[in-house]
């Protein structure tokens, strides 16, 4: 029988060979401090703890006495108490809900952005961060992060795409609460890099 450090080890060994496969980007502290919209001082007060808990996983290093973070914990770094001074980045916002939509016709990306502008109109008080590209049958989707719940945009949606689609067979929707927010940015910006 394994105790609980052997069962441990084993956890932070297997998630290092998981992200060794993974988007490879890593950030400093002072870059944090234009992402995650906190002061370095509040930074360098919270990066011990994340450090003795993420580091056995190798999503923190420490190099010369300056911290490299890998941009999957950047979720780690959060206030207890959000400045209200401060406008909020595209990393810090409040993002609730990771929604994705794919037809089975090749529409053109006017046609999706034509969808997109009309989901903005029917739901004007919320946020967006957008994307569209291209899946492996050269078919254009859409990527969205809205700071709403999806139990309230998902109907939204699905009326939308209903009225301009005609059937429910012509496209398919993926509308979650976001898990992970700095990985979900990411990906969403990763076409205009």
């Amino acid at each position: 029988m394994k105790n609980k450090v052997e069962i441990k080890k084993e956890y932070n060994n297997l998630i290092k060979v998981i992200n060794q496969n993974r988007y490879d980007k890593w950030y400093s502290l002072k870059d944090l401090v234009a992402i995650k919209n906190i002061s370095y001082k509040s930074l360098k007060n919270m990066v011990k703890s994340i450090f003795d808990k993420y580091h056995p996983q190798g999503t923190i290093k420490k190099e010369k006495g300056r911290y490299h973070i890998h941009y999957s914990i950047l979720d780690a770094f959060k206030l207890k108490v959000p400045r209200r001074n401060k406008s909020p980045t595209i990393y810090s916002h409040n993002w609730k809900s990771n929604i994705v939509w794919t037809t089975r016709d090749y529409y053109d990306r006017d046609y999706h952005q034509y969808l997109i502008n009309h989901l903005k109109v029917l739901t004007s008080d919320v946020n967006y961060l957008e994307a569209i590209e291209y899946d492996n049958q050269d078919r254009l989707h859409v990527h969205l992060l809205a700071d709403v719940e999806p139990k309230a945009i998902k109907p939204v949606l699905e009326a939308l795409l209903q009225t301009f689609l005609d059937d429910d067979r012509s496209y398919r929707i993926y509308c979650e609460s976001v898990a992970n927010t700095g990985c979900s940015v990411d990906y969403l910006l990763k076409g205009q890099q």
